[in-house]
């Protein structure tokens, strides 16, 4: 199974034609993507995932204008909702099971608004942390001087937490050192913020993960594509 998680920006707008393309190219089998929007925007971009194969969707929409997460396949799957319905936009953290997989795709405002969506998270995933689970979309939250330049996020403790409770960001496992960002601005400043964090089982099933930075380079978003296999 082949997933590709991205931050589309703004619900895709005028750029929903490439934005398309790009997702199709990389023949993912399941979607998730950050800052869709409901309303007319929405329903563009569910008419163009379809167009391209990913008929089958998640139903939480978030209102016309606001940015939530949608989850899409190519086949059939177990819409599973929100995961908290009392959060202050629900919809930007949504459930659904795949043969073998529960997947959590995740959309995070910004500053200390993420808190109660993190913790909602952590007090959630512990019991699934024996399940193959998979935690993945924008957190808008890094590591200091490692996933940023310097120490501007004040919640990557956050990070260490759902390590704690057995989910590990397993791109950073297998790149200790390593320097790349997710979001990168026209200021030249940039965050890893895009993110899949594992349950040890999952972990064990876990192929390639890497960023694909030619759909930013491009225009098409500000973040870049986090692509990611599982194994049989």
């Amino acid at each position: 199974m082949r997933v590709l998680a991205w931050n589309i920006r703004q619900g895709g707008g005028s750029r929903l034609e490439g934005i398309c393309a790009a997702i199709g190219a990389h023949n993912a089998d399941v979607l998730v993507i950050s800052e869709y929007r409901g309303g007319e925007a929405g329903a563009r971009l569910r008419a163009g995932l379809a167009g391209i194969g990913y008929s089958h969707a998640s139903r939480a929409e978030p209102p016309a204008g606001k940015n939530g997460v949608l989850i899409a396949a190519r086949a059939r799957f177990r819409d599973r909702g929100v995961v908290d319905a009392a959060l202050p936009e629900p919809y930007k953290i949504v459930d659904a099971v795949f043969p073998g997989l529960r997947l959590t795709g995740v959309y995070m405002p910004n500053l200390r608004a993420k808190e109660p969506y993190w913790d909602r998270l952590i007090a959630t995933l512990p019991g699934r942390a024996r399940a193959s689970s998979l935690v993945v979309g924008d957190f808008n939250t890094c590591r200091a001087f490692v996933d940023e330049p310097g120490a501007f996020d004040v919640t990557a403790h956050y990070l260490d937490k759902i390590e704690a409770i057995g989910f590990s960001d397993l791109w950073r496992k297998r790149f200790p050192d390593g320097r790349e960002y997710s979001w990168y601005s026209h200021r030249r400043n940039g965050f890893r913020i895009d993110h899949a964090f594992f349950s040890c089982r999952a972990a064990r099933r876990a192929g390639e993960i890497r960023y694909s930075y030619r759909e930013r380079e491009a225009g098409l978003s500000d973040h870049s594509a986090l692509i990611l296999e599982m194994m049989p």
